[in-house]
């Protein structure tokens, strides 16, 4: 492996002597990514000063590197290891925490003792078993480095409503025009008005008219989202129906596993594509913390110019943790793409009808049972002791969970649509 160092801004290329010690572009100022590639040239052209080198093909410069790295990595298993950053409620607590929210900060001593009990099984069932052999998966690389890779296949419907479906309800709001509140578009109904196309007609609302069904005609989903939120509250149902106007493919389910709250690593980004009547899940693994940069390269490289996101308070929580953790790289890469939050509309739909709105409550409303599972607050505990005793067990917990959230997120996704009263 050969490591280059690149400006993200106008491409220039540094080698490691090259820098002097500084980690900013000599040309424009901007700042410098690391890059890997393999030294595809024949062995006997590498000199002896590489081969030197613990048997391999790394320079002086590369091992310091790695030692950089290393560091890292240590410094950071180091500060999750010191706080727990939740708390175990009693029975009688349970019953007065029971109109929570999505919050993860609280675990109920039941979930608590049964996720205990899970984990010393699989630390025995795995016992001495390689990752590979716990998990079904593969090694990934790019310019950051290596990952872990799950893949699998879910049959399952995705259902989404229809283009001319999206355009008919949305044209139908007649306040989503400046100047409309409620009272004047039920005046507006009243008087056989019933679409914001028929406002064409009228001098005062022709213009605002005119640029909203071309808006809605353009299918720019972000532009309209960005429209809805400054009429409609964030959990309305048409903000749901906007999917309309994305195809099944351009779609990105997305659940992460962290460490712990912000400043705190990534050790596994799931994300789940549409693919004809199946739903495919890819995760990418962290076997070590220091392996966090390529996961999250690996992640944004497969996103694409149309994604749609789907998460399940991503706009609070993943999204928003995932450029933090970009950004501690020197990683640059565009995140702002349309976002459905389902959280929001399951708040708004399922209203009354949960105790609370984490999402294993929402899967027993929709009758899904779970192999394996443990509380998202314990992921950390888990992994922990992965990262401890080389033990695979915890991560296969931690990996079903992560899938499973994923699956179930999508099937909730569709599912509301049946709850909508429009």
């Amino acid at each position: 492996m050969t490591l280059t160092y690149v400006c993200h801004k106008c491409g220039q290329s540094y080698s490691q002597q090259d820098l002097s010690g500084s980690n900013f572009c000599a040309a424009c100022g901007s700042f410098l990514i690391k890059q890997y590639s393999v030294d595809d040239r024949p062995a006997q052209t590498l000199n002896k000063r590489q081969l030197r080198y613990s048997g391999s093909d790394v320079t002086p410069a590369e091992v310091k590197e790695n030692a950089d790295l290393k560091r890292v990595a240590q410094n950071l298993r180091q500060r999750t290891e010191t706080t727990k950053e939740y708390e175990v409620l009693s029975e009688p607590e349970k019953q007065e925490s029971s109109e929570g929210g999505a919050s993860e900060g609280w675990i109920f001593e039941s979930e608590y003792d049964q996720a205990l009990k899970l984990k010393r099984e699989l630390v025995r069932k795995f016992e001495g078993k390689t990752l590979e052999e716990a998990i079904s998966g593969k090694i990934v690389s790019n310019e950051q480095g290596e990952c872990y890779c799950v893949k699998d296949l879910h049959k399952m419907k995705f259902k989404k409503p229809s283009t001319e479906e999206a355009r008919k309800l949305l044209l139908s709001e007649l306040r989503l025009l400046p100047g409309i509140g409620p009272i004047r578009e039920r005046t507006l109904k009243n008087q056989g008005v019933k679409s914001i196309e028929a406002l064409v007609q009228f001098p005062k609302w022709r213009k605002s008219a005119k640029e909203f069904v071309q808006l809605v005609d353009s299918k720019d989903v972000l532009a309209l989202q960005e429209h809805l939120r400054s009429s409609l509250a964030k959990s309305h149902p048409l903000s749901h129906y906007l999917a309309g106007f994305c195809s099944n493919e351009d779609f990105a389910i997305i659940d992460i596993e962290t460490l712990g709250l912000f400043g705190r690593p990534i050790i596994l980004m799931g994300v789940a594509n549409v693919e004809k009547n199946r739903v495919c899940t890819r995760q990418f693994l962290l076997r070590d913390v220091s392996e966090e940069a390529a996961a999250l390269w690996q992640f944004v490289s497969g996103l694409k110019e149309n994604s749609a996101l789907i998460s399940f308070n991503g706009r609070c929580f993943d999204v928003p943790f995932i450029r933090e953790r970009l950004a501690y790289y020197g990683l640059d890469a565009e995140l702002g793409y349309p976002h459905f939050d389902v959280l929001h509309f399951a708040r708004r739909a399922l209203r009354g009808k949960l105790a609370n709105y984490r999402l294993e409550t929402v899967e027993q409303y929709l009758n899904v049972k779970r192999s394996i599972n443990i509380p998202g607050a314990l992921v950390p505990e888990f992994y922990d002791s992965y990262q401890h005793t080389g033990n695979v067990g915890p991560l296969v917990a931690i990996v079903e969970h992560n899938k499973q959230d994923l699956v179930t997120l999508t099937q909730l996704f569709c599912s509301l649509y049946g709850e909508w009263q429009l």
